[in-house]
């Protein structure tokens, strides 16, 4: 899509009194086959072996995590794989080739859109990248849409001051200012084979296959996990949802024996036999990738004239990214937006970072509706170091069918006028990981029913880790758990998931830095 889409206002309401989070009991995690990825994946397997069931989830000792399972081997998954080349490497500095005049005060669209084509049009180089347009100091108008449509394209402001070039959106047009990539669909290259195993837990990385034979260590796959009727009717969502959807997570290879594959980063979503009829395929979905926006301010209060503003503001977003991986946005401020805070990573995307990113003074209705403040699509994606002011807003939420592991981390929500929420907001937000996050709200990881659309279980098998927040609602969707640990704030009626140290922070501060640095050089970073 190269707008958001258009958006019923009540598909979007929640109400803010939603019941939140107690419960918790012990577990750990579950060892998959890692002796298979070779030495140094099992180094890493037998630090987590140490959690046997009966004790917690997830502890920390001698500077390593300990991990926890339940009876079935889930366990709380590594979230490090989210993020810019799965979150191992830096993000890089690019040449600049083109160099756009100051701004001369009418339309700027072209102008901008030209330098765009012209770093388009380059070959890449040995690193992926084409070059950097590089925006001079000052406000550039923006009438229309900018679009980025190559890999390997860097647009950036005159940093390091974010502020010193603004991207300012011009006319009464609730829009996207600028969308990344077009979109996309899996194709299945050569033949599906079944996954036997009667469970795969969440956090594995192995899985057994009729033949395996045709796969090795390096390739590229889907494992596809189809939703059935069966596993809808055992959450109890007959009446709002339908089976016409599955998650699909993309994961690299590390290692093959006889027909059991290991793969790279783990399931967030539990593959039950009894439930559906996972299989596992070579793939192809067309991206472009290493495409950056740093250094940046956007201003989109001209978009709040549009005469459908009180609906339309679901469309008023500063960038997109749609079939794009292996992609960022460092240092960028963005104001008087409606929706979706500074970026939104869509259900196509992958391994995309944003990094000191800020959302101020979001241009809301009065409604009961609520936009987005941060809204993470797709899987192994990362928003981190963040802020958002806003009247009204669902503060950091992970979109629907999400195959995950995505993650919001050491980021800030502080209301300017009612008062927020966070979580996830409809239909199966698999595998999000809410690190160190200040919601002046509620954090409800629940089933909304039938609200909305029918917006059913939420978050699952989804993680709090040392939050900080006015109120906490933890469910258990049948299936599947949630965790908080280490979390601040008063445990709401309803909560019956996974609560561990409620009111007292746990180590490490942030969940997600101390899985990166003990993944070490496990596993090589992708390319």
């Amino acid at each position: 899509m190269t707008h958001a889409k258009k958006r019923s206002p009540g598909r979007y309401t929640l109400i803010a009194s939603l019941c939140l989070l107690a419960g918790g009991a012990g577990l750990a995690l579950a060892l998959d086959s890692a002796e298979a990825a070779g030495t140094s994946q099992a180094a890493h397997a037998n630090r987590t072996a140490a959690g046997r069931p009966g004790t917690s989830w997830l502890s920390y000792s001698g500077k390593h995590l300990v991990y926890g399972h339940d009876a079935q081997g889930n366990r709380i998954p590594d979230y490090s794989y989210a993020g810019y080349e799965g979150g191992r490497v830096a993000l890089p500095a690019v040449p600049t080739k083109v160099t756009v005049p100051a701004p001369h005060g009418t339309d700027d669209t072209a102008t901008v859109q030209s330098a765009i084509a012209k770093v388009s049009a380059l070959p890449l180089d040995a690193n992926g990248f084409r070059g950097a347009v590089q925006l001079a100091p000052g406000t550039y108008r923006i009438a229309g849409t900018l679009r980025i449509n190559a890999s390997g394209v860097v647009l950036r402001g005159a940093g390091p001051d974010a502020k010193a070039t603004t991207l300012q959106a011009e006319g009464a047009d609730a829009r996207t200012l600028l969308t990344i990539g077009g979109t996309s669909k899996y194709t299945v290259v050569g033949a599906k084979q079944a996954v036997t195993d009667s469970y795969v837990p969440v956090g594995g990385t192995s899985l057994t296959l009729t033949d395996a034979s045709g796969f090795k260590a390096g390739d590229e796959i889907v494992i596809e996990r189809p939703t059935t009727q069966t596993w809808i009717n055992s959450l109890g969502m007959q009446s709002a949802w339908k089976p016409n959807w599955s998650l699909y997570s993309e994961r690299k290879i590390t290692a093959v024996q006889g027909n059991r594959i290991t793969f790279d980063a783990p399931l967030t979503t539990a593959l039950e036999k009894q439930y559906t009829d996972a299989t596992v395929y070579h793939y192809t979905f067309p991206r472009i990738d290493h495409v950056g926006l740093e250094n940046l301010t956007a201003d989109g209060r001209a978009m709040a004239a549009d005469p459908n503003y009180a609906s339309d503001f679901y469309n008023s977003g500063f960038a997109q990214f749609n079939a794009v991986q292996d992609s960022w946005v460092n240092r960028v401020t963005t104001e008087h937006f409606g929706d979706y805070g500074v970026a939104f990573p869509s259900q196509q995307s992958r391994r995309i970072t944003e990094d000191h990113v800020s959302a101020l003074n979001m241009l809301t209705t009065n409604s009961s509706a609520r936009s987005f403040g941060f809204l993470l699509g797709g899987q192994e994606n990362l928003i981190q170091n963040c802020s958002l002011t806003a009247p009204k807003i669902h503060a950091f939420v992970p979109y629907k069918h999400t195959a995950g592991p995505n993650v919001f981390s050491k980021c800030t929500a502080t209301t300017i006028a009612t008062t927020y929420d966070a979580g996830g907001h409809e239909r199966w937000d698999s595998g999000t990981l809410y690190d160190d996050v200040t919601v002046q709200g509620n954090l409800l990881m629940v089933n909304n029913g039938n609200r909305g659309s029918g917006h059913g279980w939420s978050d699952a098998n989804a993680t709090a880790w040392n939050c900080k927040t006015q109120g906490i609602e933890v469910q258990n969707p049948p299936t599947a758990h949630n965790w908080a640990l280490g979390c601040i704030g008063t445990v709401l009626k309803g909560t019956n998931g996974e609560l561990t140290s409620q009111g007292a922070p746990v180590a490490p501060t942030s969940l997600y830095d101390e899985q990166l640095r003990e993944r070490g050089t496990d596993t090589a970073p992708h390319k």
